[in-house]
């Protein structure tokens, strides 16, 4: 008896066509517009509070964004495992995996929740952030790390509903998520006298964070209970029994036991999961680089630095709806043994990658001059921005090549290339932004690197997918 209640289209031995992109990455687009959204109404409006706060701002939401990208495999794992299990028709497999990365995720999210709130100066203090900015970021960290196991289970929540070939269900949640951050953090950061509610500045940014995705997380888990059968036991690879799924006395709370944890299962997600892992940190640490080092330049920089983050991951994360719809397509495909229909998919989304790229530079120039003041007022800031949104704009094309090519590869499981390929451009990426950081004396420089780190990646990951080497 399968434990998720998904029906295998007719249409499953076909090759992906346009619509078939189209209803996975318009979707997925509306979710990863909407994503960012959160961190750009915060920033936009801490932005108004001073340069200080924003700054403060900037360096908290850096640390979080690092934390939570190297978990990244929860999703992107999650969804080139179970696409590949849809592909596969192995609804029982796909159901047992679903529910153990959901506690793998609450694991997780209870270590990054307990870092975050026991060590924030000393997290922040890493970036070397000014004396003056640290006292407002701790308490910005320390609030979000109550927000950790939620934003975790967001996370395995996308990479589920992707891995099934829906992307509306998270667009609908994430939506919904960004108005009640929206409303709330308009009303504490700035106060509403009328009703008692006390201005609680950067704070306040924070708290509406916070129960935001908890309302996020909770919804992705109600909606996927939904969809389990409550049956006592499903059929298994193996028999279940308490010792396999980790309990020696009896069933807790009255729940089925395939709904509680399997050690070994979740052992082996967790060795499945390394590569992304690996390739993950040794990303981050790249990008890490920059804002150390834009910190070190002062708190203008630093602020100018946040801004334009912002802009780059927002318009990033737009660009990365192909690559989801490449790694939920190109995953199903393999698992159903069809790699012609697979490579045809992936080419075709690079060809769509290039020209939304194309479309997103020509509509950030045309913004130059507006973008930047939705942030901040600030002479300093606003100057140090112009300095790089030539860098902002251009790069979305090979950006949006290289995040496609990056979700075929995740898509057809070879992670050991990515991992040993992103350890390699990560060491790159490090010395090369430091480098040219250096020499220029400047947050130019910085962006400099970044642009030379994003190039390399995308030429390596582009012969790669030319070649036969992930095929399996």
């Amino acid at each position: 008896m399968s434990a998720f209640k998904f029906k295998f289209s007719t249409s499953d031995a076909a090759e992906p066509t346009n619509r078939h992109i189209l209803r996975l990455a318009v979707p997925a687009l509306g979710t990863l517009a909407a994503e960012p959204l959160m961190g750009l109404v915060d920033t936009a409006l801490v932005g108004h509070l001073g340069s200080i706060e924003l700054a403060a701002l900037g360096a908290a939401n850096t640390l979080l964004g690092f934390l939570f990208t190297i978990l990244i495999f929860l999703e992107y794992g999650t969804t080139a495992r179970l696409s590949w299990r849809v592909g596969a028709r192995e609804t029982d497999r796909l159901a047992h995996e679903a529910v153990q990365m959901g506690w793998l995720a609450s694991i997780l999210g209870l270590f990054l929740t307990g870092l975050m709130l026991f060590f924030p100066r000393q997290l922040l203090q890493v970036l070397e952030v000014p004396s003056e900015v640290l006292s407002a970021g701790a308490l910005y960290l320390s609030i979000r790390a109550l927000g950790g196991v939620a934003g975790l289970w967001i996370r395995v929540g996308n990479g589920i509903f992707r891995g099934l070939q829906d992307t509306k269900t998270p667009l609908m949640i994430v939506v919904g998520m960004n108005l009640l951050n929206a409303l709330l953090a308009a009303v504490l950061i700035f106060g509403w006298p009328q009703l008692g509610i006390p201005a609680l500045g950067i704070a306040g940014a924070a708290w509406a964070t916070v129960v935001a995705t908890w309302v996020g997380g909770i919804a992705f888990l109600w909606i996927l209970q939904r969809r389990l059968v409550g049956v006592e036991q499903p059929d298994l690879p193996t028999p279940l029994n308490r010792k396999q799924a980790g309990f020696r006395f009896g069933k807790p709370f009255g729940l089925p036991l395939y709904l509680w944890p399997r050690w070994k299962i979740l052992r082996d997600m967790l060795a499945m999961s390394r590569d992304l892992l690996l390739r993950t940190m040794a990303l981050q640490a790249a990008l890490f680089t920059g804002t150390r080092m834009a910190a070190s330049f002062g708190t203008a920089s630093l602020a100018a630095h946040q801004v334009g983050w912002q802009l780059w991951i927002f318009l990033a994360l737009l660009l990365d709806s192909l690559a989801i719809a490449g790694q939920a397509l190109v995953g199903k495909t393999l698992g159903a043994g069809r790699v012609k229909h697979a490579r045809s998919v992936g080419n075709r989304l690079c060809l769509w990658g290039f020209g939304l790229g194309v479309v997103f530079c020509v509509g950030f120039l045309m913004l130059r001059g507006v973008l930047p003041r939705i942030f901040s007022e600030d002479p300093a800031v606003l100057a140090a921005v112009d300095s790089i949104f030539g860098f902002l704009a251009w790069m979305q094309i090979p950006n949006s090549v290289l995040f496609v090519l990056d979700g075929l590869l995740i898509g057809a499981s070879d992670m050991a290339f990515i991992r040993n390929s992103m350890i390699s451009l990560g060491i790159l990426g490090v010395l090369v932004t430091w480098l040219a950081g250096t020499l220029e004396g400047s947050l130019r420089g910085i962006w400099i690197g970044i642009t030379l780190f994003m190039l390399a990646r995308m030429g390596v990951m582009g012969l790669r997918w030319m070649g036969r080497g992930w095929i399996r």
